[in-house]
């Protein structure tokens, strides 16, 4: 089945684009689940490496940028909204499982743990916070998939606008959202700077990876064609 086969489309709804981005997302949720809970066990007693920095010191608990954090999973779906190419979807499809692998590796190698600061109030920002510190405890860090996914949406976008004209006010939007949600991983104290530098660096090479191995699918399409 070729790429194009893939873009299959149902009374105008992208079937196999939402068939791919379940797929990733599947991946996703299941294999972080796993390293969550072998990092539960893994790290009860285990020091963790000391890498926080004075911006991490510096920055403030601001417990209402638990709202944005939850917005990192929308903010990566938004690329999936516009009419870009597949060959350009599947790109980022593709550039997105690399990075989980990545961060899976870097998960089980270098045990991190933010230990959260207690916080008392009965606000709804606060349990926003709560309900974050429940679902991500902090030990699933390094390199940071909020960073390089985040990233790699807005390579995407970034992309399909100069390279393929697909803009529209998702494009926009999408563009300003990112900043803020990148902010939430240090304002909810979820993640550390080095996190966020490794996941921008991971977010980088997989983008150019996954260029390479796309280059690859279009020529043997064409071999196909031919």
């Amino acid at each position: 089945m070729s790429i194009h086969q893939l873009d299959y489309r149902f009374s105008g709804v992208r079937v196999g684009r939402i068939f791919v981005g379940v797929a990733v997302a599947a991946f996703q949720l299941i294999v972080y689940q796993v390293m969550l809970q072998y990092n539960a066990l893994r790290l009860r007693g285990v020091e963790s490496w000391q890498v926080e920095t004075p911006l991490d010191q510096w920055m403030p608990l601001i417990p209402e940028f638990a709202f944005v954090y939850f917005l990192y999973i929308p903010g990566l779906i938004i690329p999936a909204l516009l009419d870009m190419p597949m060959r350009l979807f599947m790109r980022y499809a593709l550039a997105l499982v690399m990075a989980v692998c990545v961060s899976l590796l870097g998960f089980a190698l270098v045990p991190l743990r933010i230990d959260h600061e207690e916080y008392t109030c009965v606000e709804m920002a606060c349990m926003g916070l709560a309900l974050l510190r429940d679902v991500d405890p902090g030990i699933n860090l390094l390199p940071s998939l909020h960073a390089s996914q985040t990233l790699l949406a807005a390579l995407v976008l970034f992309t399909a606008a100069n390279a393929h004209g697909v803009r529209s006010l998702w494009w926009f939007w999408s563009l300003v959202l990112y900043i803020p949600i990148i902010i939430s991983t240090l304002a909810t104290k979820q993640h550390f700077v080095i996190d966020l530098v490794a996941g921008f660096c991971v977010a980088v090479c997989v983008w150019v990876v996954s260029g390479v191995i796309s280059s690859r699918w279009a020529r043997g399409a064409e071999f196909d064609a031919a």
